[in-house]
């Protein structure tokens, strides 16, 4: 069994305090007012679904890692009990996709699994059904069990062939429509001749299920609506990280931050982002960073006891028709012939490869360290093993990284290691511009639910811009000769744009949005100016500096220097003759290089700490050996450069 984090106990008890308002106030947007004030600090209003009027429809919001699952199976105890007063309810669980439906269903028959122990901690008899196992459900199964029938919103609907069989006629369930109350037959769906329909979708509806929703935000359509409106539930209760806050925004109950799940150990943080323009540099980085983080482990095992094997998944990209790319087969290639990894250590997980079915990563026996994946691993898919991600695609957008990230913060055991490295996540990006990809990692963190939602950001969108951007330590110089008219340019902008009169230079503090840049651009009459302002805008967003052009692009003649030797003052066309009388001998030379002529590592990447502070915000540090970042530090910040550091 296992012992429920203290943020998962709170969720769980706004979810029975918000039944408890219900029973007593009759009214699904008063409890929830009632609740939201002593967990938001303030009352939200209640979005009703207009096709579930009156309907308690409410969203526990966790992010991922954060245990929704084991929050879900408890949650239908307190439904059963707060709710609807009985022990034999019967449950409609729902999920994304068929992946997550195996799993799911699969931990719920298990009567050794924590889900199934967490609902039988309030249920004395439970069965677990599939779709089709439920299309066969006797009569006492359902009147001596709490049923639970795991499936995904898809099946249900009319146009799938499953899901026109929960619509049609079955004589199997015949049993449960004999001695119908005259009151509740004249609820169900019915033939022309009034007689009620025994089918799967009216057996659901007399039983008015308790329904969960995992992954709630792919299930707010108004197809989804109509679909959960026919069976008639007596609550609907969403789990997601990233709860629906625009279009049919969901009735947040209760929000846990990051904050709660770095307190409670659940996950790795921070997350060390380092990014490099070459794929194979890269990839070397990242593959000395997982056997480091192994020996780590090793010495972790020594001291406490505990098996770690420190996994790496490789982001691939996708094949193209056009034009070449790292694929999985060519990462693959390069892992066995560049870096000498055994095949055996190696494992593809792609839509048709599946090298991850049956496979325990968790055995000490296995022998798996890489996993090479282009988007497979988006759900279902969970190792606490998993530490490194290399992602050989530029990292851009969040949708790239969103879900394959949460796959490498869990935390093993849910308890921090000695070693400090253990309790950390690591993330390479073959990635040109740094901010861009930072900027992706931070909002694949937010898309998965690290970021704290207080009430105000649940009433009204935050505005563009307020989230994933880099801390305003982060500033900026050019020198500027010409004096810009500064009278003119918006407050918002005049507080991160100044200008020295004194050492004649403009600075600019954070990133420089493009309308910001333009608004400076006016302040500026000179050619020279406009172009200094461009560099500016260029550097504040890691951006490298455009190429000069070359001699023969700017169209200019140029001649190859003569190679010479000088004797005395005069200079000598250079001859093989000059060479061999002097008596020189390579074979008297040592052949190895040297830490002084050869550098081990020639470190030219970026490397930055993404994390989550105390109040359950997302935040950015850079780290001191960011040479080229510091450089864009003024010189009199010293102190403010060692306090980032530290």
């Amino acid at each position: 069994m296992i012992t429920l984090k203290d943020y998962q106990w709170r969720s769980l008890s706004a979810l029975s305090d918000y039944f408890t308002a219900f029973q007593q106030d009759e009214s699904a947007g008063m409890a929830y007012a009632t609740v939201t004030r002593h967990s938001f600090g303030a009352a939200l209003s209640y979005r009703e679904v207009k096709e579930l009027p009156g309907l308690p429809y409410i969203c526990l919001r966790m992010p991922t890692g954060g245990g929704k699952t084991i929050v879900a199976s408890h949650a239908i105890g307190i439904a059963a009990k707060e709710l609807m007063h009985t022990e034999t309810p019967v449950v409609l669980w729902l999920v994304p996709s068929n992946t997550i439906k195996e799993q799911t269903c699969n931990a719920l028959k298990d009567r050794n699994h924590p889900y199934r122990q967490a609902v039988e901690e309030s249920m004395p008899s439970v069965a677990v059904l599939t779709m089709p196992e439920a299309l066969y459900v006797t009569r006492p199964t359902l009147a001596n069990n709490a049923t639970i029938i795991v499936s995904t919103i898809q099946a249900f609907r009319v146009d799938e062939t499953e899901g026109r069989k929960v619509y049609e006629q079955s004589g199997v369930l015949m049993e449960h429509f004999t001695d119908l109350d005259t009151a509740l037959a004249q609820t169900l769906e019915a033939y022309d001749n009034g007689v009620p329909i025994q089918s799967l979708a009216n057996l659901l509806k007399m039983h008015r299920p308790i329904v969960i929703v995992d992954e709630a935000h792919n299930s707010r359509t108004q197809l989804s609506f109509e679909t959960l409106a026919r069976f008639n539930p007596s609550c609907i209760i969403e789990f997601t990280a990233t709860p629906a806050t625009e279009h049919n925004p969901s009735n947040i109950l209760y929000s846990v931050s990051a904050a709660e799940l770095k307190a409670a150990q659940m996950i790795k943080m921070p997350i060390r982002l380092e990014t490099r323009p070459n794929w194979k540099e890269l990839l070397t980085d990242a593959i000395a960073c997982r056997k480091h983080l192994e020996q780590l482990a090793l010495e972790e095992q020594q001291a406490t006891g505990e098996y770690i094997r420190p996994i790496m998944l490789i982001q691939a990209q996708a094949k193209s028709q056009t034009h070449e790319t790292l694929t999985v087969e060519v990462v693959e290639q390069c892992l066995i012939d560049d870096f000498n990894i055994p095949a055996e250590q190696i494992r593809r997980a792609t839509g048709t490869d599946k090298g991850l079915e049956n496979l325990d990563l968790a055995a000490s026996s296995c022998k798996v360290r890489f996993i090479i994946t282009v988007q497979a691993l988006r759900e279902g898919w969970d190792c606490p093993f998993a530490y490194v991600l290399c992602s050989v695609a530029e990292m851009r957008s969040s949708t790239a990284v969103e879900q394959i990230l949460g796959r490498i913060m869990r935390l093993h055991l849910a308890k921090r290691k000695q070693r400090a490295e253990l309790n950390m996540a690591y993330a390479f990006s073959a990635s040109k511009n740094f901010v861009e990809a930072a900027n992706a990692l931070e909002d694949a963190l937010i898309q998965n639910g690290f970021n704290r939602q207080e009430a105000k950001e649940l009433i009204t969108r935050m505005p563009a811009g307020e989230q994933g951007r880099l801390d305003l330590f982060f500033k900026v110089s050019e020198p500027l000769a010409e004096v810009p008219l500064l009278a003119g340019l918006p407050e918002t902008v005049a507080n991160k744009f100044t200008y020295d009169e004194a050492s004649k230079t403009c600075t600019f503090v954070g990133i420089m949005e493009e309308p910001e840049k333009y608004a400076i651009l006016d302040c500026c009459t000179t050619p020279e100016a406009k172009a200094t302002i461009e560099r500016l805008y260029r550097k504040s967003c890691g951006i490298p500096p455009e190429q000069p052009k070359t001699a023969a692009e700017l169209g200019i003649d140029f001649s190859v220097p003569l190679l010479s030797v000088q004797q005395g003052e005069l200079f000598e066309p250079f001859e093989e003759s000059h060479f061999l009388e002097i008596p020189w001998r390579l074979s008297k030379y040592p052949p190895a290089f040297t830490e002084s002529d050869y550098a081990a590592k020639q470190f030219d990447g970026k490397v930055i700490d993404i994390d989550v502070d105390d109040r359950g915000k997302v935040s950015k540090s850079f780290l001191k050996d960011l040479r080229h970042q510091i450089s864009f530090l003024e010189p009199d910040d010293d102190e403010s450069v060692a306090t980032l550091v530290h």
